[in-house]
């Protein structure tokens, strides 16, 4: 109601969910810091705004109904911390899920996922930058 009121990490974490829903590549291209870290539900993970706008297009590929619902977001400690489901084609995508975001200067730092049974996301989506302990 008031976004005037609304931290700007929210804004920003809302900014983002809403062009990931829209399938917006080039807007979430935008929203990424420079050094953002995404982090798939088994912990592996993808640094640097090219790699992850990469990722993000080939998720839009892989699944074109993907999307975030219902989502209950606080902040706490610095962290926005979001409840919501994804849906999607890709029956292992659509589960309920927790998220954890970080946003500075209007870009998003970091976003991470914690779903149960979910795919290895980053190696799927960016195998040739994809890190994780058993990655290494």
């Amino acid at each position: 109601m008031f976004e005037w009121n609304t931290p700007e990490p929210i804004r920003v974490v809302k900014s983002y969910v809403a062009a990931m829903n829209s399938r917006d590549a080039e807007r979430v291209d935008a929203l990424l810091d420079e050094h953002v870290r995404y982090v798939d539900s088994r912990g592996e993970w993808i640094e640097g705004r090219e790699n992850v706008a990469t990722a993000t297009r080939r998720l839009f590929e892989l699944d074109p109904e993907y999307k975030m619902h219902d989502m209950t977001i606080v902040m706490h400690e610095g962290d926005v911390l979001l409840k919501g489901r994804t849906s999607a084609c890709e029956e292992r995508l659509a589960h309920d899920t927790l998220w954890r975001a970080r946003a500075r200067g209007g870009k998003l730092t970091h976003w991470q996922s914690y779903g149960e049974d979910s795919p290895a996301l980053a190696r799927i989506l960016m195998p040739e930058a994809a890190r994780g302990a058993e990655l290494r």
